[in-house]
């Protein structure tokens, strides 16, 4: 419930305008008194009474229902709330806050945003990450200060899920802090590409839910690059009021991601949201803070980046993202911002990048991993220092597949060299359909042999950069084949060094940290008819005898297997079987 602030509006021009600005009136009446109680007025002091201070009455939690009271591992718990509060705008954190905590069976004390879900109902959503009983309480904070506690307890039972991405080393010292785990430490490699734009272009079936999940799941893919609020900008109109249909449809493709086990690299804001038509890019791709950011409404877009209002707003904006989706497994990363230089943040870049990065490391309870880009092959060491996950874009070589096997591949080493993290390239790919699957082809498995956490990520616009067919979704079926029994991140793997014996077949490698497990990709650099008579010579094996696996890239299937021995110096010579355009092969320490 609520005291319901009336603002200003200008005078209509006309019956017709008139009973428009009354039904909206009617209906944001409707919405605020559902989520708040209007404060009753108190009485004054009659003539004869002397006047007497009277204490505003503090919050009230009413009801707290749970949707279930057992709730399978790492899946979603949730609270209804009803509630009395004194507020203007549910969405304003600083005038109604919910929140609950939640205590597992170790003790560990979770605390959990709720929000207001814009047609209802207050709600907080959870997910438990260990077996047990958990208790909770919930407290509500407005202007007249903090609710008593509604308490309650729920079962955590067994299921087979893993839980949200961690980098390797937060779960276990001893895994890798360069590769992704579950939360239980599961190990993950990231399988996929970008539909940031055109998710809903494949299709949605009653059934199977959006058909591109299905269509990547069928594939190996467990990976992709969405922006949210591309398609559903739940705040185009104002900064603080939500559009629900958006939200429903956000909400929608998260549940649907994690039903089918497809983690979202989550976009907070992409490019156009913060450019205007006075930056350099509207030139080729028009900004769209004018029609859909309603963050207009407060000031100036170059007052976004700096303005304490403005960076009021957005904390909620980013509680309200965290409490609405942060639950769910399948946020598998938190893209702060795609191509940061896109905007209109200019000199306020670095210190806006750090603080927002900053508010999700310091706010999401289950530290989700961040990461931020920005545009083509623009190195971002400021950058990279803050953020979880670094990454790049590349689109230098987008004219030739075998450059951006070449380029994929410098970029992902310079990323390791740069930062002890995870990294990936962002974005890549071709607006030339003759480029493709080879340039697809030569992207993911480049960054799979040069360290990369995350395939680098193809970018698909529905447009003049396509989709994904079936032929490149088949490419990556074979490479989750090669990685599907790889758990990186226990491995703990560095740069395996890898020569040939020809200036034009180039090879980049990863060996375990006890030089017992390697892999390694060669790429012909000049394809025309198979290559045949090839050798690579690998220096930092353990000393020992070796299965050598070669592996045909592009059937998917693994070669007649040999064997070869490793010196005392750690060195191997390896003679490949015959191959047409690349190869990739395993090699494990047999005795």
């Amino acid at each position: 419930m609520s005291r319901l602030v009336r603002r200003s509006q200008p005078p209509t021009r006309n019956l017709q305008s008139a009973i428009c600005n009354l039904q909206f009136a009617i209906c944001l009446l409707a919405i605020l008194v559902s989520s708040c109680a209007p404060a009753t007025p108190t009485p004054g002091p009659t003539p004869t009474e002397a006047p007497f201070p009277t204490q505003p009455p503090a919050p009230r939690i009413l009801t707290v229902e749970p949707n279930n009271l057992e709730v399978p591992r790492y899946e979603k718990f949730e609270l209804v709330v009803s509630l009395e509060a004194v507020c203007d705008n549910p969405y304003d954190a600083r005038q109604i806050d919910l929140s609950a905590t939640f205590v597992g069976p170790d003790g560990k004390e979770w605390h959990i945003p709720g929000f207001w879900d814009g047609e209802k109902a207050w709600r907080v959503r959870f997910t438990p990450s260990a077996e047990g009983d958990w208790h909770y309480r919930v407290q509500v904070r407005d202007r007249n200060g903090v609710s008593e506690p509604q308490e309650g307890q729920f079962t955590c039972t067994p299921s087979d899920h893993h839980g949200w991405l961690q980098v390797g080393s937060w779960v276990d010292p001893a895994y890798s802090p360069r590769y992704l785990v579950h939360h239980d430490g599961t190990p993950f490699y990231g399988i996929g590409h970008c539909d940031a734009i055109a998710l809903m272009a494949y299709g949605w079936s009653e059934r199977d839910g959006l058909v591109l999940f299905k269509q990547m799941t069928e594939h190996g893919e467990n990976m992709l690059v969405y922006w949210p609020v591309y398609g559903n900008p739940f705040f185009a109109q104002r900064h603080d009021t939500y559009s629900v249909p958006d939200l429903k449809t956000i909400d929608l493709v998260v549940e649907n991601a994690e039903r089918r086990g497809i983690y979202l690299v989550f976009t907070v804001w992409h490019h156009g949201l913060l450019r205007d038509s006075t930056h350099p890019w509207a030139r080729n791709t028009a900004g769209q803070w004018e029609t859909q950011n309603g963050f207009r409404a407060l000031g100036s877009i170059n007052e976004f980046f700096y303005n304490d209002e403005m960076w009021a707003w957005q904390e909620n904006l980013y509680r309200y993202t965290i409490a609405r989706w942060g639950y769910s497994r399948a946020i598998g990363l938190w893209q702060t911002i795609s191509e940061i230089e896109g905007t209109n943040a200019w000199r306020y870049l670095t210190p806006w990048h750090e603080r927002l990065n900053r508010y999700f490391v310091e706010h999401d309870p289950y530290r989700h991993p961040t990461t931020a880009s920005k545009a083509g092959d623009v190195w971002w060491p400021s950058g990279y220092a803050v953020m979880d996950v670094p990454q790049m874009h590349s689109y230098a070589s987008r004219n030739s597949a075998t450059r951006t096997g070449l380029l994929i591949a410098r970029w992902t080493r310079d990323m390791w060299k740069a930062e002890e993290k995870p990294n990936f390239i962002g974005e890549f790919g071709t607006n030339l359909e003759r480029e493709q699957p080879r340039l697809l082809h030569n992207g993911i498995w480049a960054g799979l042999a040069t360290g990369a956490a995350i395939t680098p990520m193809e970018w698909n616009d529905n447009g003049s950069y396509g989709r994904m067919t079936p032929e490149m979704m088949e490419h990556m079926s074979h490479l989750a084949t090669f990685v599907s029994d790889l758990p990186l991140a226990h491995l703990n793997p560095a740069p395996l060094e890898a020569t040939t014996n020809s200036w034009d077949v180039r090879a980049w490698g990863m060996v375990s940290q006890d030089k017992t497990v390697a892999f390694f990709w060669v790429l012909d650099t000049r394809p025309g008819e198979t290559r045949t008579g090839a050798t690579v010579t690998l220096n930092g094996l353990a000393s020992g005898g070796y299965t050598i696996r070669p592996f045909d890239t592009w059937q998917g299937i693994y070669l007649d297997e040999s064997t070869t021995t490793a010196d005392d110096s750690g060195m191997a010579t390896i003679t490949l079987p015959p191959f047409y355009r690349d190869i990739a092969v395993r090699v494990e320490r047999a005795f």
